[in-house]
């Protein structure tokens, strides 16, 4: 088996399938990923190596002849391999297909609290700020500690005109998350009218793209 791969889940020797499910699970479940980890590029080269490792490890022994029986997952690993898909598509930028990986998710598990943030985030990216709130506004209830729902809150408030609410978001993840850094430069612009205006106009990015990289 792929040592390198077998090292990134922590493990060695001849593991079954169940062990190295149990180990991509445990590794990918971490508190360090339960947010919207695209914003960070290392936690999201992290993520991406323990996917890629898992994927890799079971390819190889789906060829080799081992039995893999995926029927034996419970619920709860069920939801986390389909979630994992999602992310990492998210990481890949395919938001397509990230879309129906989180809904298939949530299919198992209908109240995610990172589910309705990553569903929110990516209806934001798709303009649907109606229904981005929606998703935001549920994973900010289930979410009391997590900043990433208010901050993507203010950025759909912006994008639909409602200035008040887009900075009432921002203050909630500056008493949330101190250390975010550009916060109060944000709020003073959208104070001062600097971020208003028509989101359709080439010159303007949005924060959304930024963050994804998706600037042209």
């Amino acid at each position: 088996m792929d040592r390198e791969a077998l090292t990134s889940l922590g493990l060695s020797g001849d593991p079954d399938f169940r062990q190295i499910r149990k180990a991509y699970l445990a590794k990918t479940g971490q508190e360090r990923f339960q947010t919207a980890i695209f914003e960070d590029p290392e936690r999201s080269r992290d993520f991406a190596r323990l996917h890629n490792a898992y994927v890799k490890l079971m390819h190889e022994m789906d060829e080799s002849g081992h039995e893999i029986n995926a029927h034996s997952s419970s619920q709860d690993d069920i939801f986390q391999l389909l979630f994992n898909q999602g992310v990492y598509q998210m990481i890949q930028q395919n938001f397509i297909r990230a879309g129906e990986k989180f809904q298939e998710a949530s299919r198992v598990r209908a109240d995610s609290p990172m589910v309705h943030l990553y569903m929110g985030i990516l209806l934001l990216k798709r303009r649907n700020q109606y229904a981005a709130e929606k998703y935001l506004r549920e994973a900010a209830r289930l979410l009391p500690a997590n900043d990433a729902p208010w901050y993507y809150l203010a950025e759909t408030y912006r994008q639909a005109g409602k200035r008040d609410k887009a900075i009432e978001s921002l203050r909630m993840v500056m008493k949330l998350n101190p250390q975010r850094l550009g916060i109060a430069e944000r709020i003073k612009n959208l104070m001062s009218g600097k971020e208003d205006g028509d989101l359709n106009t080439p010159a303007r990015v949005s924060l959304l793209d930024r963050i994804l990289g998706r600037n042209r």
